[in-house]
């Protein structure tokens, strides 16, 4: 009872201390889904696919919508610059 089972990780680690809008990502893990798209460590996760990202509760919401395999954009903030990148589970 209340285990939780998802269907697909990002791979990342996400900043559990960051108050700002969407999730920082305080690591990315070797050969993940996140890695392969292009997402670094510092980058604020604010969108996945349609679903608006904005703490890690939305974040574990919107992973929740998705089976291996499938492929959406990740839209994320680096710097000032917001950046869409391709994510394949």
């Amino acid at each position: 009872m209340g285990k939780s089972s998802f269907k697909v990780s990002m791979g990342i680690m996400p900043d559990y201390t960051f108050s700002g809008n969407g999730v920082l990502v305080d690591g990315v893990s070797e050969n993940r889904p996140a890695e392969k798209a292009g997402v670094k460590t510092g980058d604020v996760i604010i969108q996945l696919g349609e679903h608006k990202v904005s703490d890690v509760q939305t974040y574990m919401q919107a992973l929740n919508k998705f089976n291996k395999g499938q492929s959406t954009k990740v839209k994320l903030l680096r710097g000032k610059e917001e950046l869409t990148l391709d994510l394949t589970f």
